[in-house]
């Protein structure tokens, strides 16, 4: 039985930002932080302990979430740009 099996099921990108997204074509393509910003910002000393290793990934995701919460923030108190703009960083 594994403990994390349906933990990130949330995370699924619904099929209509798919299809609305799909023909953007953009030139900058910004880092994607979802994956890495927390192996980059901490130390190869603290990332060998494999059970804190576990555990940073688990939390990478929160992290994210955060980031991504002050992003759409910053995009709520524009009124220059739509509502729903995923692009706003």
């Amino acid at each position: 039985m594994d403990i994390t099996k349906n933990l990130f099921k949330v995370r699924k990108k619904k099929n209509y930002d798919v299809r609305r997204n799909i023909l953007d074509n953009r030139k900058n393509i910004p880092n994607t932080y979802r994956d890495n910003v927390l192996l980059n910002s901490l130390s190869g000393h603290i990332q060998r302990n494999p059970n804190l290793s576990d555990f940073l990934v688990m939390i990478q995701h929160v992290i994210a979430d955060i980031i991504d919460s002050v992003s759409y923030l910053r995009s709520y108190k524009s009124y220059t740009i739509k509502k729903d703009d995923k692009k706003v960083k």
